[in-house]
Order: C-alpha cells, then sequence, then structure tokens
C-alpha cells in the first residue's frame, strides 16, 4: 500500500509530464504545419516567378543565358532550386549554371510533370527527383503549349534540411520538458511534504487520542490552506468534545457509584444484623422495611436510567403522541401534591386558558415532566410559601408551560447546571434527601426529545421552570 505522500507526489510529477509532453506535441504539430505552408508557399512563388521569366526570356539563345542567370540569382536569394525542362522531361536550364550544372540533359518523369496547370504551381512535400537523387519539396508549374513550346518548371528545396529543422525543434522540446521537471520536481516535493506535514501532525495526534490523550490539539498554521485550516480547527473541537465526553464519563461513574454506595452499605450492613443475631428477631421487620424501601429507591434509580437512555437513543416514537389538554394534564398533577401542599401550607396561583390547552405530545411523557417539575417546586419551596402554575400562548404559536415557586434563590453560576445527571443544588441534601439528582436531567431529555426548550430563571426569591409544547387550534 503506497503511502500518500509517495502516491500524491508520483501522481503530480506524471502529470506534470504528461501535461509537457501534450504541448510539446501540439506545439511540434502546428510549427511542422506552419514550416510547410511557408515552404510551400515560398517554392510555389519561386515556381510562379521562373515560369514569369521563361515566358518572358524563352529557352533558347542568349534568353536562355539570361534566364539561368536570373534563376541563379532566385536560386542564392530563397534557397530554392529551379530547373525548365521541354515537354519531355529533360532539363534545358537549372538555376546552378549553364557550364558546372550536372542537371542539365537529366530528365524528369514525365508522370510527376503532368500534375501541374498552366501558371498554377502544384505543391507536393516529398516529390521524388531523380536528377537531385533524393526527396525535394516541390512546387511545379508549366508555360507554353499549343503555338508556343510546352515548358515545365519545378522549384525544389531539400526535404532533409526541412526534416533536420524539426528534429531540431524536437530536441530544443524535450530539453525544456528536462529543464522544466528539474525544477518541477523539487517544488512539487517541497509543497507536498508541506502540505502532508499538518496531516501527518493530525495522525500522530489521533493515535495519542486512541490511547486515551484526549488534550492533544493540532496547531494552525498561518501559511497553510485554508481546507488545511478548516480541518485542524474540526479536529481540534472533535478532540475538544470527546474530552468533554471522557469528563462527563468518569463524572457520570462516579456520582453512580457515590450514589449506590449508601444504599448497599444499609443493605449489606443490616442484612450482616440479621444473619449474626445482632439484630434480634423482633426487630428484624423493621429493618427489612428499611432494606424494601432502598431496594425501591434502586430499582427507581435502574428504571429512570433505562429510560433516560431510551429517550436519548429512540426519541419519542410518532405512535405515542397524541392530542390531549395541557391544562387537564397539569390539574391532575397537581391534585396528586394535594396533601403535600396543605402540609406545608403552600399559596397555589394558577393561571390556565379557560378555552383549554391542545397540545400533541407523549401524554404519559409530558406528565413525568410536570410532575417531576411540581415535586421539584414544592420540595424547595419554604413553609407558607407560594406555587404558581401559568400557561400562556407564545408569539410563535407554541404554549409555554411555567411553573415556579418561591424560595432561596440559585445562584447565577448553578443555573446552567440544573439540568446535569446527579447534580443538586442543595449541596448540604438537607432537603432532597431521597432524590438522585436525575430529575431535571429527565426533564429536560423528555422535552428535548420532543424538539422543544426548556430553562430555568432564578431571581428575587422566585425560582421559574418554563418549557414549551407544540399548540393544535381549536
Amino acid at each position: 500500500m503506497k503511502r500518500s505522500f509517495g502516491g500524491q507526489m508520483a501522481l503530480t510529477v506524471c502529470l506534470i509530464f504528461l501535461a509537457l509532453i501534450i504541448i510539446s506535441t501540439a506545439t511540434q504539430f502546428l510549427y511542422r504545419r506552419l514550416t510547410l505552408d511557408l515552404i510551400a508557399e515560398d517554392v510555389s512563388a519561386s515556381a510562379a516567378a521562373a515560369s514569369d521569366l521563361t515566358e518572358l526570356l524563352g529557352t533558347e539563345g542568349r534568353g536562355r543565358q539570361q534566364l539561368c542567370v536570373q534563376l541563379g540569382y532566385t536560386a542564392r536569394a530563397t534557397g530554392n532550386d529551379t530547373v525548365v525542362c521541354d515537354e519531355n522531361g529533360t532539363v534545358l536550364v537549372c538555376s546552378c549554371g549553364l557550364q558546372s550544372c550536372e542537371h542539365l540533359g537529366s530528365s524528369f518523369d514525365l508522370s510527376l510533370l503532368q500534375v501541374a496547370a498552366a501558371r498554377q504551381p502544384v505543391f507536393r512535400p516529398d516529390l521524388e527527383l531523380a536528377c537531385y537523387g533524393e526527396k525535394r519539396m516541390a512546387a511545379v508549374t508549366r508555360t507554353g503549349g499549343e503555338s508556343e513550346a510546352l515548358r515545365y518548371v519545378v522549384s525544389s528545396r531539400s526535404a532533409e534540411s526541412v526534416t533536420q529543422r524539426l528534429w531540431e525543434a524536437t530536441r530544443v522540446n524535450f530539453l525544456v520538458i528536462l529543464l522544466v521537471m528539474l525544477f518541477a520536481v523539487p517544488i512539487v516535493w517541497a509543497i507536498t511534504q508541506r502540505q502532508m506535514k499538518p496531516i501527518k501532525q493530525m495522525t500522530a495526534a489521533a493515535r495519542r487520542m486512541a490511547h486515551g490523550q484526549m488534550d492533544v490539539r493540532v496547531d494552525a498554521d498561518a501559511t497553510d490552506t485554508a481546507e488545511l485550516n478548516e480541518l485542524a480547527l474540526a479536529f481540534n473541537n472533535m478532540s475538544q468534545a470527546l474530552a468533554k465526553s471522557e469528563l462527563k464519563r468518569q463524572e457520570f461513574v462516579a456520582n453512580v457509584s457515590h450514589e449506590l454506595k449508601t444504599p448497599m452499605t444499609t443493605i449489606s450492613g443490616y442484612m450482616d444484623g440479621m444473619l449474626d443475631g445482632t439484630i434480634p428477631p423482633e426487630q428484624q421487620p423493621k429493618y427489612m422495611e428499611i432494606i424494601s424501601g432502598e431496594v425501591k429507591r434502586l430499582s427507581r434509580l435502574v428504571r429512570s436510567m433505562l429510560e433516560i437512555s431510551r429517550l436519548q437513543d429512540q426519541g419519542v416514537p410518532p405512535e405515542r403522541k397524541r392530542n390531549f389538554d395541557l391544562c387537564q394534564t397539569v390539574g391532575e398533577v397537581l391534585l396528586s401534591f394535594e396533601r403535600k401542599i396543605n402540609g406545608k401550607g403552600l399559596e397555589v396561583e394558577t393561571d390556565l386558558p379557560d378555552q383549554g390547552a391542545k397540545t400533541n405530545a407523549d401524554p404519559d411523557a409530558v406528565t413525568q415532566v410536570v410532575y417531576n417539575l411540581i415535586d421539584n417546586a414544592v420540595k424547595f419551596c419554604p413553609q407558607g410559601g407560594k406555587l404558581g402554575l401559568r400557561i400562556k400562548q407564545t408569539k410563535t404559536g407554541k404554549y409555554l408551560v411555567s411553573i415556579s415557586n418561591t424560595g432561596a434563590t440559585i445562584p447565577p453560576e448553578e443555573l446552567p447546571l440544573v439540568f446535569d445527571r446527579f447534580h443538586k443544588t442543595d449541596k448540604s441534601r438537607s432537603v432532597d434527601r431521597d432524590g438522585w439528582g436525575l430529575g431535571l436531567y429527565i426533564v429536560k431529555t423528555i422535552i428535548l426529545s420532543h424538539e422543544e426548550d426548556i430553562y430555568v430563571t432564578s431571581r428575587d426569591g422566585v425560582t421559574e421552570f418554563s418549557f414549551t409544547m407544540p399548540r393544535i387550534p381549536a
């Protein structure tokens, strides 16, 4: 399995090399085509000019000598060799000169000459010209005919010289590719190494997190790309969230252990006392009742935690939701606390809609929410205090259920913690002796599972818990 750095490096280098090859090939093709077009234009122009001179000077006597001189000038100026042939293809005049030219008297293949039309040079890039003993790039035209003698004019240039120039261009292209690759590879290596550095740091940090070190963080470099910085930020947020989750898990285990320790110690102590005879038989029923009460408390704790886990994992199933009246639910729960309210001499103030408050939710779950909140309010309300219950419609079209009580004001630093598991504002537990600190946590879990909101305020000796519920128009 290739490492990501090596794979990215190889891929980038291959892409650069492929791009250079494509560009070089396209450039070479265009250069060749442009060169052929320019040579065709040049050779054809030489053939047309030689044809005009042939008509003007002729190929006999003094005119022939003048034609030879003019073709020589043209050949030296353009680099194109020109010959004039008769109707049989025999060379009569050559741009090389009258006496030293070896082409005079040689013959051209008529099939090559007869492709030309009068005064219209025809270009061929690879004609095999016997008199030159090689392939040449040539333009063929003809002049005369009918009443005048038929003559063929052939202007040509060596194909080998053009091929040599193209090969030189090709070598230059490959040299450029080599130089670019020599510069590109170190640059790509440096850039890739720099990009991989934060990823390697995150990998190392992830390994440390896998071994339980939740305090690791990845430094975001201002010189890195925005995507890498976003990845580093997301990694640090994840690490922080996992650290908080681990801390909560440890606190949860510690709280559960602490809460279970007292009833388990009580049950164990009384059972041992009855077994070893320390507690006489006539007193055993009394202590059996205490043990039964502690077992029931443990059972309630288990049920509460199972219900919390179910709500967090599954939420409230749609089939458990139905329409019911919030006013009726609040009234029924309030009646169940009548004895406790009268025992503490509490004053109850209610503000409920006369037409009722229809909502759609899990009635059993909402009943538990109201029960826990009223139980909490009654428990912490002093003797002769006030208990308030109110339901009103919000501007967003929902119902706001509020349950308040007078008493000690919750400190501001305690308010964000009141819905946490096993949290108790009564540190001394002088009031809440039997609670587990799960009541408000269950309330919050139920409300959030209905996708609603809950919050608490406490000021000037009045503490109020409020939660929202969906409203069904009457």
